[in-house]
């Protein structure tokens, strides 16, 4: 095998030195954005067994016949990685020689087509998922000479203030929700229930701190490397691994503090108390997330993103689908 490098950094060569030289001035943009490991930052050594490897994104309005000189002139191997894919055309496909043309992995595309197929063709902040945010904002631009795409991705690089008070108070929401269960289960001698609901509170806080640091929260699989850096990443780990309730519901409880503070100073809404505190007189400890989700949300119903709305990989990956299921939610509730 060959020395492993980050993805986004051997696309850059493969651009600048394999895949630009045969454009032959052709005007186009050019990056590695979209899916992938590597667009995210996360992509190692096991990343290389499928759609990783020599690739990049190019963006033009009359390829002509790019993609036949692309497969008949490209080098088999670039950095000893080969340029071959297969399946050809596949929606995963894994590096592999050839002796043939090179089933290459270049895309190429409009900047439009590619984004309607991203995004959707007229999307709206709510209805277009983290995951496809941090697609589309990742990863790097290698060529830009008017900066469209540089423009396209500050377009889309973080919410409107209005809409990131919203969305964060409908994260709060969802917090608020079910903070108190973890106690209730446990006290029902219910234990593995008491686990089910803190998993899925750390779920909702790791995206909640990274909502506040203006980072687009990525799916599941990458949820927890994306926050491991972040100090409070200790106590989302308590919380999953105590073996025992109260213990569990203090991590939790350190985390709820932490984020309270973190969002007093956003100064997205008027200070609150961060100190945890009994669940009215049934005394598990809480931290009151329904408190910030009231002061940002300044009375709309906490419906939320569509990732707060759905988490179907059949929906989110589907941008007309998400377009639809998120006008309905905000639609139908009061």
């Amino acid at each position: 095998m060959p020395e492993f490098r980050p993805g986004v950094e051997l696309a850059r060569r493969f651009y600048r030195e394999a895949v630009r030289p045969l454009l032959d001035g052709r005007p186009h943009l050019a990056a590695r954005i979209g899916p992938g490991s590597d667009v995210l930052g996360f992509d190692t050594e096991r990343s290389t067994d499928h759609d990783w490897g020599p690739r990049v994104e190019l963006f033009l309005d009359d390829p002509g016949d790019l993609d036949e000189r692309l497969r008949d002139r490209l080098p088999k191997r670039f950095l000893g990685w080969p340029t071959n894919f297969v399946p050809p055309g596949a929606r995963v496909r894994s590096m592999a020689d050839t002796d043939g043309p090179v089933n290459h992995y270049v895309t190429i595309t409009g900047l439009g087509t590619w984004l309607r197929d991203r995004i959707g063709a007229d999307p709206g902040w709510l209805a277009v998922p983290w995951q496809r945010l941090a697609e589309l904002t990742g990863g790097a631009v290698f060529h830009d000479p008017e900066g469209e795409l540089g423009a396209v991705r500050r377009r889309w690089s973080w919410y409107p203030d209005d809409l990131w008070r919203y969305v964060l108070g409908c994260q709060w929401a969802r917090i608020g929700q079910e903070e108190a269960f973890v106690g209730r289960t446990a006290e029902i001698g219910d234990d593995p229930g008491s686990r089910m609901v803190a998993a899925r509170l750390v779920r909702d806080l790791a995206r909640l701190f990274l909502l506040q640091q203006r980072r687009w929260p990525p799916y599941q699989k990458w949820l927890s490397v994306a926050i491991r850096s972040d100090p409070v990443a200790a106590d989302l780990a308590g919380a999953l691994s105590a073996d025992e309730a109260g213990r569990r519901s203090a991590a939790l409880c350190a985390a709820y503090e932490e984020a309270a503070r973190r969002q007093n100073a956003l100064r997205l809404c008027p200070p609150l108390q961060t100190r945890r505190r009994p669940f009215f007189d049934r005394g598990y400890p809480v931290i009151g997330a329904g408190r910030f989700a009231e002061a940002l949300l300044d009375g709309r119903a906490p419906v939320g993103s569509i990732d707060q709305i759905c988490d179907s990989t059949d929906v989110l990956e589907r941008p007309e689908v998400c377009a639809a299921v998120s006008d309905a939610a905000h639609r139908t509730v009061p």
